[in-house]
């Protein structure tokens, strides 16, 4: 059979961009499983507090819970949401929950995933905090509404956490606070931080995203077709944007 454009451009890119496709995920789940770091509690049940085993590569700690109330239950059989309660009217300096991972090659963390919801009388809004600088204080990157239905709330464009002569790994640091609530509970049943490994002319996926399209005039999808105005998440050939959400 003879090979189409599309073929060819499919395989340019698959030979061209092998590391495009393997992704990073640190996942939190809080299951009812027993591990190194455990939340309990008297009226609840029993959490692992550490992500689940990846491949090494991108590496999460166990969640820090500072100035709250924890106490895991369960949603369904061996899965718990976290109860968290104690929560101030606006954001407080020491009331978080935050976590921090270490990535052993450069990594662009594409996403953080948040599946919470709060009770009729908890925290009405989310303030996410976040640096790829572990020697910095983390900076709000969103401020969102929190429902009583679980929701999923999305945080892109992080940045890479490249790895210098004098460090053999990359950091960063999360840090998330409920509030303007009653005394009710935020519920954190999932959070999920994607990456994929950095591009070498990366300067933030948004800034290098604009400034190589300026750059180039010819700009079309692995199937050959023209790509006109702003395009979607994808692999391109010319002008390039990458977003992962697991």
């Amino acid at each position: 059979m003879k090979p189409t454009l599309a073929n060819l451009l499919f395989s340019f890119s698959i030979a061209f961009f092998p590391s495009l496709s393997k992704g990073q995920v640190i996942l939190y789940q809080w299951l009812n499983q027993p591990c190194d770091q455990n939340l309990n509690c008297a009226t609840g049940c029993s959490a692992c507090n550490l992500p689940a085993a990846g491949d090494g590569l991108f590496i999460g700690t166990n969640v820090v819970w500072s100035g709250i109330d924890v106490c895991p239950h369960p949603i369904v059989e061996g899965d718990n949401v976290v109860l968290t309660s104690n929560w101030p009217i606006a954001p407080a300096t020491l009331t978080f929950v935050g976590l921090s991972g270490i990535a052993l090659e450069p990594m662009q963390v594409d996403s953080i995933i948040v599946r919470h919801r709060r009770s009729a009388d908890g925290p009405q809004r989310l303030r996410m905090e976040y640096t790829n600088n572990v020697a910095s204080l983390p900076e709000t990157i969103g401020d969102v509404d929190v429902t009583e239905q679980f929701q999923e709330s999305v945080f892109t464009d992080l940045g890479c956490l490249p790895i210098s002569e004098n460090s053999p790994y990359g950091g960063f640091q999360v840090r998330m606070r409920a509030y303007q609530g009653g005394a009710g509970n935020w519920q954190l049943d999932e959070l999920r931080i994607v990456a994929s490994p950095c591009q070498s002319t990366s300067v933030g996926v948004a800034e290098n995203f604009q400034r190589v399209l300026s750059e180039s005039s010819t700009y079309v999808d692995v199937l050959g077709r023209p790509v006109l105005g702003q395009p979607g998440p994808g692999v391109y050939i010319g002008a390039r944007k990458r977003v992962q959400i697991f």
